[in-house]
C-alpha cells in the first residue's frame, strides 16, 4: 500500500431500508489496520458500542454515492399545507448526503460522510490492499497436462 493512501475514515453509521441508506446516530470508525478492517461504532450518547472486524480479503465491494435527503422530503409531504412544507422538499433535493458502503459476506456497513477525497483516499487504499493481497496469493498455474500419443 503506498503511503499517501489515507487509512480511516470518520462519520455517522447508517443502515439500509428497502433500497435506500438512511443515516443512523452516533458516530463510526473504518480504519485499515494491517490484513484487517476496524470497524468501531458509538450510537447516540454510547448508549451502545460496537467493534467489528473484517478481513480485507472478504471486502466484496465498495460503493461511494450521494443521494437526496429524505427525512426532509418526508417531513415535507405532511408540511405541504403551510409553506413551509415546499421548503422542506426543494431542501431534501439541494442538501446532498455522501456515503461510503463496504460489503463483505456477513456485514455491511455504511459510513456517511462530507469530504468526498478523503473517503476516495481511503477507497483506493483499501482496493490496492484487497488487491495487493489476493494477487500475492494466488495460485500458481497449472502446467500443462502430459501429451498422449495418438492411438490409431
Amino acid at each position: 500500500m503506498k503511503s499517501n493512501q489515507l487509512i480511516q475514515i470518520s462519520g455517522t453509521p447508517g443502515q439500509i431500508v428497502g433500497i435506500v441508506p438512511v443515516q443512523s446516530n452516533g458516530t463510526i470508525t473504518v480504519k485499515l489496520v494491517g490484513e484487517m478492517l476496524q470497524i468501531s461504532s458509538e450510537s447516540f450518547f454510547g448508549l451502545e458500542t460496537k467493534e467489528v472486524f473484517i478481513p480485507i480479503e472478504d471486502v466484496r465491494a465498495i460503493e461511494t454515492g450521494e443521494g437526496c435527503t429524505w427525512w426532509l422530503f418526508w417531513l415535507g409531504i405532511p408540511t405541504l399545507s403551510i409553506f413551509i412544507g415546499v421548503v422542506f422538499i426543494i431542501l431534501a433535493f439541494i442538501v446532498k448526503q455522501r456515503y461510503l458502503t463496504i460489503y463483505s459476506s456477513r456485514v455491511n456497513v455504511i459510513v456517511f460522510h462530507r469530504k468526498g477525497e478523503k473517503v476516495a483516499q481511503f477507497r483506493t487504499g483499501v482496493l490496492e490492499a484487497r488487491y495487493s493481497k489476493s494477487l500475492a496469493i494466488a495460485k500458481p498455474p497449472m502446467p500443462p497436462p502430459p501429451s498422449r500419443p495418438f492411438n490409431i
